[in-house]
C-alpha cells in the first residue's frame, strides 16, 4: 500500500479512494499468504466500513495496483538475506544470533545515508555480515570474494564498495560517538575529583583563628 502511495496520489473527497486500496491490499496479501482466501464481502467489515465495494470494482483496483509495481509485491529488503548469510558464516550457530543482531544495527545505520540507495539489498546484506564478522574476534574473516559464493547475483566489485562504504561512514561515525562520549565521562570524571579535592582542602585547613577584641578603656 505504501509503495502504491509513493508512485500514486488518490483523490481525498469522501475516503472511498483510501479504503478502495485497502481493501484491494488485502486481497492481495490474502491471495499471497492465505490457502484459504476469504472472500471480498468478509475482507469489507460490516459497520466498520463506509463502503462495500463490488468484487469488479477491487478486482480493477487490484490490476491497477498490479501494474503500478510491475507485478513485484514481495519487498525486497536487506533484511531478506541477513539470516541466511549469517548461517555461511556460522554454520554453528555459535554466534548467528550476534551477528544477525550487528548486521542489523549496520544496516539501520546506513540507511540515513543516500550513497547506499546506489547498492542492492544482498550486497548491502553480504557488507553488514562481514562488517559484523571482522567484530568477532572468535570467527574468521571473510573475504568479499568469499562473499559472491553465498548466492546467486553477488558481486564482489558491489560487495567491496559497500563494505568500505559502511567502513568509512557507519563504524567510523560509531567510534567517534564512542570516543567523544569517552572525552565526555573522562572530563567529567576530572570535573568531579578537582571538586573533590578543592572542598576535602577546605575542609582539612584549621579554622581562622578569631581576634579578641579588648575591653573599651573607661
Amino acid at each position: 500500500m505504501d509503495r502504491f502511495l509513493s508512485l500514486h496520489r488518490l483523490p481525498q473527497e469522501d475516503g472511498w479512494a483510501m479504503q478502495l486500496l485497502a481493501v484491494t491490499c488485502l486481497s492481495l496479501a490474502a491471495k499471497m499468504e492465505e490457502t484459504l482466501v476469504p472472500s471480498l464481502l468478509d475482507l469489507q467489515v460490516e459497520g466498520i466500513s463506509r463502503y462495500v465495494f463490488e468484487p469488479g470494482t477491487i478486482g480493477r483496483m487490484e490490476l491497477l495496483v498490479l501494474t503500478a509495481l510491475n507485478w513485484r509485491l514481495r519487498s525486497v529488503t536487506p533484511f531478506t538475506f541477513i539470516d541466511f548469510f549469517a548461517y555461511k558464516v556460522d554454520p554453528g550457530g555459535t554466534h548467528t544470533r550476534c551477528l544477525i543482531a550487528r548486521a542489523t544495527q549496520v544496516i539501520l545505520a546506513a540507511m540515513h545515508d543516500i550513497e547506499f540507495l546506489d547498492h542492492c539489498p544482498s550486497s548491502m546484506a553480504a557488507a553488514a555480515v562481514l562488517c559484523a564478522t571482522g567484530e568477532t574476534p572468535s570467527l574468521e574473516s571473510v573475504s568479499p570474494g568469499t562473499a559472491v559464493r553465498w548466492c546467486i547475483g553477488l558481486g564482489e566489485e558491489a560487495i567491496s564498495s559497500c563494505y568500505r562504504l559502511m567502513q568509512q561512514l557507519v563504524i567510523g561515525n560509531v567510534q567517534t560517538r564512542a570516543a567523544s562520549t569517552t572525552a565526555s565521562a573522562a572530563n567529567l570524571c576530572c570535573s568531579h575529583e578537582v571538586l573533590s579535592s578543592h572542598s576535602s582542602s577546605s575542609s582539612s585547613a584549621p579554622p581562622a583563628k578569631r581576634r579578641k577584641r579588648s575591653p573599651p578603656g573607661i
